[in-house]
Parts: structure tokens; C-alpha cells; sequence
């Protein structure tokens, strides 16, 4: 039964989220946006459980720090993609060390680069087609590695000379 309360709680997590996931048939939908998820909730027996995200890096196959990404399936279908309203100029990773990049977009493997930029993108008045969005994928412009921090998502910012030196080691 705790299982299920978990899960629960897990799912209203991500059914607010204002991005568009296509795959609601078991398909993986482990990425979070890079805001903070700081909750603390009631478990049985009266304690509390805080939740909180962890700060991401990934690595590229180019420098695409200025395009919007997609998470495009096994199957060649558009998986997730963001709402126009869900992207500004601060959706923009962060250069860290030896091509490191902080996400700040909600981003990991699996996801592809597209054309838009997040100027462009985000001026957008309504969402791509799947169809379209899957036209402006650049071709072999994908996310290659991706490593979760020690530092919490809502602190990364403050914190980049930390994530470096935990990057280089």
C-alpha cells in the first residue's frame, strides 16, 4: 500500500507539469523540469518524506546549447517536446567543464536537438505539430551522456564552481 501512495504522489507530480508527454502507455517520462521539486509530504505511521531534484549535467554531440530538445522514441515518434510558455533564454544550459553542460530544461538521454532556438521558440504564440517538430530535429544532434549532481536543482546556480570540481574529479 505505501508503494501506491508513492506512486500517486509521483504521478500528480508529473501530470502538473504544463510539457507535453505523448507516451502515456508505459513510456519513460524519467526526466523532471530542472525547476525545484522540494516537497515534503505525510507518510503512515505520522513522519514526513522530502523529496528533492537533483541538478543535472549532459554532454552533447555539438554545441546546440541554444536549441530547443525533444525527446524522440525508439520508434521514431515524437515522445515530449515543451509548450512555448515552458521555454525562455534561463531554459538555456550552462557551460561547465570538458563539455559538460548544467540543464536547465528538463532535458536527458534520448533527447534530440531542433532548429528553434529558444528565442524563437519561445515567442511561439501556439505548439509545433508533432509532424513539424520532428521536421526541425537536426539531424545526429542528440544528447550523448548524461550524470546526475549531488547538488540540488533549486541550488545549481549558486553552486557551479562546486558541480565543476564535481565534474573533473
Amino acid at each position: 500500500m505505501k508503494k501506491v501512495g508513492f506512486w500517486a504522489f509521483i504521478l500528480l507530480m508529473i501530470g502538473g507539469c504544463s510539457h507535453k508527454n505523448i507516451k502515456k502507455d508505459g513510456g519513460d517520462m524519467s526526466s523532471a523540469s530542472v525547476d525545484t521539486i522540494e516537497k515534503t509530504v505525510k507518510v503512515k505511521g505520522g513522519g514526513t518524506q522530502a523529496f528533492v531534484l537533483k541538478a543535472t549535467a549532459f554532454k552533447m554531440s555539438g554545441d546546440y546549447s541554444n536549441n530547443v530538445a525533444v525527446r524522440v522514441g525508439k520508434d521514431g515518434r515524437l515522445s515530449y517536446y515543451p509548450a512555448p510558455g515552458d521555454i525562455s533564454l534561463s531554459s538555456a544550459p550552462v557551460p561547465l567543464v570538458d563539455g559538460w553542460w548544467l540543464d536547465r530544461q528538463g532535458i536527458g538521454k534520448g533527447y534530440q536537438f531542433t532548429r528553434y532556438t529558444f528565442e524563437e521558440y519561445s515567442q511561439l504564440k501556439e505548439t509545433p505539430s508533432a509532424e513539424t517538430l520532428l521536421e526541425s530535429v537536426i539531424p545526429g544532434a542528440v544528447v550523448t551522456s548524461t550524470r546526475q549532481l549531488s547538488v540540488p536543482a533549486s541550488e545549481a546556480m549558486d553552486r557551479l564552481d562546486e558541480i565543476k570540481r564535481e565534474l573533473s574529479e
